[in-house]
């Protein structure tokens, strides 16, 4: 099975001289239910690293040693060195871009349903071998398929469930239904969140997700276990935004000069995925040249055929495109790549 190509747009203001692909550096004949493939390019070299490893390996996470009560929450985001180069995974799987891509796609943003409650921050903040069935009963029936939110207060996502200047609320619950037409049947799919303010805790038709701290880093759960294509689907998000001044091991943890907004304040959606998918695309430029990491992640079992192709492309910022956020928006129609070069390889 072939990848999808991958295509990077780049503004050069000089011609991009002729690159030179490398040999494949390093060759696997079986992939493991999880790999990643990598394509680097240095300047003027580009080559296909494919790198695969157990997937027990990519769950391990960083702990904190802290003191009695304090967070011992677990960080998602972890970094896995690979021959290819270092690669960075949250919640067991690489973390991938939050750019919009030609994929089949779920907008889940709009109305949702809203349930205020003082949350337990301690629950929040705990690593979640110890405080998941405490966080399961306080959810109760709500993150069940069938619940009936019609007495739950209307809110907008993206949104704040507190806005100033005299809002107390510091956490709830948040639910929407959507229905997923049936070409979601046999697909990988991502839920991504662009910001969820600040502990946030996901069920998708009653499925544990996973969990994030942070409100201003998008995060990405794996939802293809949990989706039920050709019917409506149930989200619940757990939202949980400590007041600040009262604990010491949040970010930030004491007063600032904004107001401490809560919620899910960034976009969400689902994201259809093939088997052979490119995960995420780095441009480092240079006076010279540019560096270039692809990250190409294959979720199914057995050895596939797999195309990396990188093309640069010149760019052009006029009125029209200035605000507009796809990346694809700043090359002119009648314009030629500047670059195309493509790396093939099995794994």
């Amino acid at each position: 099975m072939a990848c999808r190509w991958a295509e990077i747009v780049a503004s050069r203001q000089s011609k991009v001289a002729e690159s030179q692909l490398t040999a494949i550096s390093q060759m696997r004949t079986r992939v493991p239910p999880y790999a990643s493939f990598q394509v680097r390019g240095m300047a003027n070299k580009c080559a296909l690293v494919i790198v695969a490893g157990p997937a027990a390996a990519l769950l391990a996470a960083c702990s904190l040693t802290l003191s009695s009560g304090k967070a011992d929450l677990p960080p998602t985001l972890h970094f896995q060195d690979e021959p290819g180069g270092p690669v960075a995974f949250q919640s067991g799987q690489p973390v991938p871009t939050f750019d919009r891509q030609p994929r089949l796609r779920a907008e889940l943003d709009g109305q949702w349903r809203f349930d205020p409650e003082p949350l337990d921050s301690n629950l929040s903040l705990r690593d979640r071998k110890a405080s998941l069935k405490g966080i399961t009963d306080e959810v109760g029936t709500r993150a069940g398929v069938i619940y009936d939110d019609s007495s739950w207060s209307k809110i907008q996502v993206p949104g704040t469930f507190n806005p100033p200047p005299n809002s107390n609320t510091t956490g709830g619950f948040y639910r929407v239904e959507f229905p997923l037409p049936a070409v979601w049947s046999g697909k990988f799919a991502m839920l991504k969140f662009g910001a969820v303010r600040y502990v946030a805790d996901v069920w998708l038709n009653g499925h544990y997700l996973g969990y994030h701290e942070g409100g201003d880093t998008p995060f990405a759960l794996d939802a293809t276990d949990a989706l039920i294509p050709g019917a409506y689907n149930n989200l619940v998000v757990r939202v949980d935004n400590p007041i600040w001044g009262t604990r010491d091991d949040i970010v930030p943890w004491g007063l600032a000069d904004w107001w401490n907004y809560g919620g899910i304040v960034g976009d969400v959606w689902l994201e259809a995925l093939r088997a052979m998918s490119a995960v995420r695309a780095d441009v480092t430029p240079h006076l010279d040249g540019a560096d270039v990491s692809i990250v190409l992640q294959h979720r199914g079992t057995g050895s596939v055929a797999a195309k990396a192709r990188v093309r640069l492309w010149p760019a052009q910022v006029t009125a029209a495109n200035r605000l507009n956020p796809e990346a694809g928006s700043l090359v002119p129609a009648d314009a030629e790549p500047l670059l195309d070069r493509t790396r093939s390889g099995e794994g």
